[in-house]
């Protein structure tokens, strides 16, 4: 496998959690849907991240241990891990703070480039890190 292969792999993989997980053009809307499948399963839940396993593959595969990876693999996992802090204390009942309530209760509009911008950060820090190897 080469550099150009693994990279379109995480693309598709980016852009499958763009427009399946992260879809919603508002922000209850969006956490609607994560709840919906965050009740699934949570086995299923973080298989619906499958960029997340495709950089750790990279990272071994390449052994591409650099800090660029390295912190690529620990803001994908801190986002997984924040969407589930979340989605459980929205299943439990738990209060979430002033500034997730205010931005809830407005139902704040999210515009696509700022969902497509966080994708192009992940693609862009994808190939960074691995640029090297290509």
């Amino acid at each position: 496998m080469n550099f150009q292969l693994i990279l379109c792999i995480f693309i598709i993989c980016e852009a499958f959690e763009l427009f399946y997980v992260q879809k919603g053009n508002t922000v209850s809307y969006y956490i609607a849907n994560l709840l919906l499948l965050y009740k699934r399963g949570i086995v299923q839940f973080l298989c619906l991240h499958p960029s997340f396993y495709v950089a750790i593959f990279a990272v071994m595969y390449f052994d591409g241990y650099n800090a660029l990876a390295v912190t690529l693999i620990m803001l994908k996992a801190l986002d997984i891990v924040t969407k589930l802090v979340l989605l459980q204390k929205i299943e439990n009942g738990e209060s979430l703070g002033m500034f997730f309530v205010d931005i809830i209760e407005r139902d704040a509009n999210i515009p696509l480039f700022a969902k497509i911008s966080v994708s192009l950060f992940y693609m862009v820090f994808f190939y960074l890190a691995f640029s090297l190897y290509a």
